[in-house]
């Protein structure tokens, strides 16, 4: 009996979470002022030279980096316009929240991951429409025609098609993106095969911007530095010694992007030899394997994971020689800051859509037929890795061959990583 009370009390909470009521009311007045406002606003556009844009990029960190160019060309082709970002995740809200490309940065409401997903994962347009009105009602309140032009920059299915339903029921008269739901005006027959920036840049070209650049954007914040420096003194960490960030965790999505914690292990011992201060850092996620690389090796590394912002990992990195990582927004923070050497670690994922391509970076990959077997996009097209070992192509990479590379760019004298 009590687990059926129980149960009954967990689905209440589920339900009381979702606020059916209150999103059937602003679902209601949505749809009176919709037709109202759109008729009003519509008098006042100019679509050629919008001055508000909006931006829904519904992917994580690394992906909202390496859509930053594409921010740029956008900023440089309106000067003058207000540029709002959409996004799925509170903490790419929090670790862009002082960029300068951006005015505002709204959060759309969290709601359990498969369930939502069935909502708008492959559903006829009409469907999406009902969908985006039932589900987010507020912001389409607060936002609807008031936006010249809209640019959906989502990839993968469900983020396509959300992001092209949100611009159509805000009533933008100019809607962007990659071919999809068909709720676009200026859709984009997406080549995916090219690296993600390219990728984003291209989703541009229906406006006439066409740029070159593929630098990332993420400036340091003063505050941030000096958060850091004071860290690395309480951490006993000597800041005049070459410091080596390396990040060994990484969210794990179908299939775990994570090269073994003891190949790390071996890898920093080899680089404290060689003279570097050794950091590990991640989030709270990754606490664990750093705490365990940490034990292993005792005073030869220092783990920060789980105590540094995202800005404040880039002011961390903004100080660094050398950067090792795994396919993690980590990846992307170092290009952003221009740590002078990065090595990643690919397993699943593929390194040609991801990784810049300059001579900063040096990407460590797997030979297996079957790699990479979720590509550049990771979503419910993905599959579990059907070997017997689970990513192996992980584990075929041998931390011999990062130390052969090392060994090669830091004599064991002393440390050239402020040349390399």
């Amino acid at each position: 009996m009590p687990n059926v009370f129980g149960n009954a009390r967990q689905r209440f909470y589920r339900w009381r979470q979702l606020r059916p009521l209150k999103r059937l009311g602003a679902a209601m007045l949505f749809l009176i002022l919709w037709p109202i406002r759109f008729a009003l606003f519509r008098t006042f556009r100019n679509p050629s030279r919008p001055r508000r844009i909006v931006v829904v990029q519904l992917a994580g960190l690394g992906d909202t980096l390496m859509a930053t160019p594409a921010f740029a060309a956008l900023q440089d082709h309106y000067p003058g316009a207000q540029i709002d970002l959409i996004t799925l995740h509170g903490y790419v809200k929090h670790a862009f929240r002082n960029h300068p490309r951006f005015n505002t940065i709204t959060k759309l409401p969290s709601y359990p991951g498969n369930w939502i997903i069935s909502r708008f994962a492959n559903a006829s347009n009409a469907k999406l429409i009902i969908s985006a009105i039932r589900y987010y009602p507020e912001l389409l309140i607060r936002s609807a025609s008031s936006y010249d032009l809209g640019i959906n920059l989502a990839l993968s299915n469900f983020d396509r098609n959300l992001g092209n339903a949100l611009l159509y029921c805000l009533g933008v008269p100019v809607r962007v993106g990659a071919v999809g739901s068909g709720l676009l005006n200026k859709p984009v027959q997406l080549n995916y095969k090219q690296p993600r920036t390219a990728a984003y840049l291209q989703l541009l070209q229906p406006l006439g911007i066409v740029s070159g650049k593929r630098d990332y954007e993420f400036p340091i914040q003063p505050n941030d530095l000096e958060t850091v420096k004071l860290a690395l003194r309480t951490a006993q960490i000597d800041s005049r010694q070459p410091l080596a960030i390396i990040q060994p965790g990484g969210k794990i999505h179908i299939n775990s992007r994570r090269w073994p914690a003891e190949y790390f292990a071996r890898v920093c011992e080899f680089l404290s030899d060689e003279g570097f201060e050794v950091i590990l850092t991640g989030d709270e996620d990754d606490t664990d394997v750093c705490n365990e690389i940490a034990r292993a090796l005792a005073a030869k590394v220092k783990s920060l994971a789980g105590r540094l912002s995202f800005a404040e990992s880039a002011a961390l990195l903004s100080l660094a020689q050398l950067c090792i990582t795994n396919d993690t927004s980590t990846l992307h923070l170092a290009e952003a800051v221009a740590v002078p050497r990065v090595i990643s670690i690919f397993g699943p994922t593929d390194p040609d859509l991801l990784v810049p391509d300059n001579r900063r970076h040096t990407v460590f990959k797997s030979e297996l037929p079957c790699a990479p077997c979720m590509g550049g996009i990771i979503d419910g097209n993905s599959v579990r890795c059907h070997r017997d070992v689970k990513e192996e192509c992980l584990s075929e990479i041998h931390p011999d061959q990062i130390m052969a590379l090392l060994e090669s760019l830091y004599s064991s004298a002393q440390p050239r990583a402020a040349r390399a």
